[in-house]
């Protein structure tokens, strides 16, 4: 009947199960559903259905029909907690369903988590961890999601609440959203996906205290912003990726408080971007701090009051107001070079290279791009504290600096003379 309570006993019960009027369906300790690989291994066609303390497995395998460990359809207010889904195609999947709730749960697919990107994209390659499509106000709280194509999927699923919740090794992206505005995604952990956090077409969105760790690849981000405007990114940690964060026709975006370390690409640029502000934030180590794609931008680098910190700036404090006395431009010649010329990268640590930064230093018409800090910390930026699982370094760790060669000095200025030629040639180009 309508509120009753139906209490699975210890066992493994066999599915598929289908949930048609509101209820509270929950497991005694080691209370299993089993689908038999057959199908979504519980759906649920009920408003104010709850469903907790149980494990599902073995769902069907068909993409087209989304199997999946529960599917949620046409039904709000639908509560899931202290669920385990293993063996299963896509994890949770909710359809015009708002206000779906998912706390404390652990989701493990099927994906070998080293597919490649192009693999996990093809439509017959596996499901997501949890999916749902035109189900506004969704919350996913304390869930741990692995193995899927993506981890989270969320599509025209506005005013979503991610927080609390751990999404690693996944084959395609930790968390993808397409036309989502007004989403929350806060103290959640993106690690060793082949990208981290994929936000397109989405507008409105705050992203705190979240950490991006060990995404890498040929083409991997932390942070993936496209189509993406008017964002706070504040407390994140953004650390050993190979693009940390990327932005193409995304704008009025601000970021502040966030830790950038050993990523490759600290902050990737398109020329499609206007009016994002990077300020307070700490950019350690990475190989090329900023990369951009124009020599103007209206993208500023610090807010008229603060700027950024940024390791191996250099510069110097005389009155000992923690700012340096010189602005500092974070983008180096050879970085705009090698955002046109990707395959310059392989040069990145050679003595040639060096020279040329030696010799930015010395002849300002080699600076590639008016984008500058007025404002750069001589030291690290006091952080927020890491608020998410603490399985990485999430602090600001300087190593010392690499000294340029004697030797390179030597003929820094012809390095100087054919670093300008060939800037200017691709100016022109």
């Amino acid at each position: 009947a309508v509120g009753d309570t139906v209490r699975l006993e210890s066992g493994v019960h066999a599915g598929p199960l289908r949930v048609e009027r509101p209820l509270v369906l929950c497991g005694a300790p080691g209370a299993i559903v089993d689908g038999g690989h057959h199908g979504t291994v519980v759906t649920v066609h009920s408003a104010r259905t709850v469903i907790e303390d149980l494990t599902l497995r073995s769902s069907g395998a068909a993409t087209m029909d989304v199997d999946a460990g529960i599917q949620v359809l046409l039904s709000e207010d639908v509560r899931l907690e202290r669920l385990v889904l293993r063996d299963v195609h896509y994890g949770i999947v909710g359809e015009r369903s708002n206000r779906l709730l998912m706390r404390d749960c652990d989701l493990e697919g099927r994906m070998n988590p080293h597919t490649s990107l192009e693999q996990a994209s093809m439509e017959s390659a596996g499901g997501n961890g949890v999916h749902l499509w035109y189900s506004a106000d969704g919350r996913i709280e304390g869930t741990r999601v692995t193995r899927f194509a993506d981890g989270i999927y969320l599509s025209f699923a506005h005013g979503a609440h991610v927080e609390r919740t751990l999404l690693h090794d996944n084959a395609r992206y930790g968390l993808h959203t397409m036309y989502c505005q007004r989403g929350h995604l806060e103290r959640s952990r993106f690690t060793r996906n082949a990208a981290g956090c994929a936000i397109m077409f989405s507008n409105q969105l705050e992203v705190t205290d979240n950490v991006f760790a060990h995404n890498q690849g040929s083409r991997t981000y932390g942070l993936l912003l496209r189509d993406c405007s008017d964002g706070m990114f504040r407390g994140n940690r953004i650390i050993d990726n190979t693009v940390g964060v990327f932005l193409d026709n995304s704008n009025r975006n601000r970021f502040e408080g966030n830790l950038l370390q050993d990523d490759g690409w600290g902050v990737l640029l398109y020329a499609s971007c206007a009016d994002n502000v990077f300020a307070r934030n700490n950019v350690v180590q990475c190989d090329y701090p900023v990369a951009l794609d124009m020599r103007r931008t209206r993208n500023r680098f610090d807010d008229g009051r603060a700027g950024n910190h940024w390791s191996g700036a250099g510069g110097y404090d005389l009155d000992g107001d923690g700012v340096s006395d010189v602005t500092h431009t974070p983008v180096s010649a050879f970085s705009f070079l090698s955002k046109r010329s990707p395959d310059l990268t392989v040069l990145a640590q050679s003595p040639a290279v060096m020279a040329l930064s030696v010799a930015e230093r010395v002849f300002p018409a080699l600076r590639p791009s008016d984008a500058v800090d007025r404002f750069p910390s001589v030291r690290p930026i006091p952080l927020a504290p890491d608020l998410a699982a603490p399985d990485v370094v999430t602090s600001p760790v300087e190593r010392p600096p690499v000294r340029t060669p004697a030797g390179a000095l030597l003929f820094a200025a012809v390095s100087a003379v054919a670093g300008l030629a060939l800037f200017r040639g691709g100016r022109h180009a």
